[in-house]
């Protein structure tokens, strides 16, 4: 082998390339791992994301096992139906108490806004008790 004059042993022109190439690889490799760690980041916060869009309560939402009472019920219950937003809920008691009650969930469609497909829908989570007038 070769001395150089500060000491050093002269490198063979094939180890420099071998170790080029190494360094090649090593980065090609850190980077396919960075973006797949940036790939994995972004769909984790999309699907929170997802997730979310339902407000707050998304947890608590009710399925078709459970339902709430229509004239029992409090602003806060009603909005554990999906599909029904603070706007609704108001028009929903305001004509409740308009009526002494729902009679009938087909009352409903009584209220603009609310159609006979959407009162269908609602009537998955809705039971009516009996008023006090019944």
């Amino acid at each position: 082998m070769n001395d150089t004059t500060d000491g050093h042993e002269a490198t063979s022109p094939h180890f420099e390339q071998s170790v080029y190439h190494a360094l090649g690889v090593r980065n090609r490799v850190l980077g396919i791992l960075a973006i797949s760690g940036l790939l994995t980041a972004t769909a984790w916060i999309a699907y929170q994301r997802q997730h979310d869009t339902l407000g707050n309560h998304t947890d608590r939402q009710l399925t078709h096992q459970w339902t709430v009472d229509i004239n029992q019920a409090t602003a806060e219950e009603l909005q554990l139906i999906p599909g029904l937003g603070p706007k609704l809920i108001e028009a929903i008691l305001r004509h409740r108490n308009e009526l002494g009650g729902f009679q009938s969930l087909d009352q409903l469609a009584d209220i603009p806004g609310i159609k006979a497909q959407r009162v269908r829908v609602l009537t998955r989570y809705l039971r009516l008790s009996p008023t006090p007038s019944q």
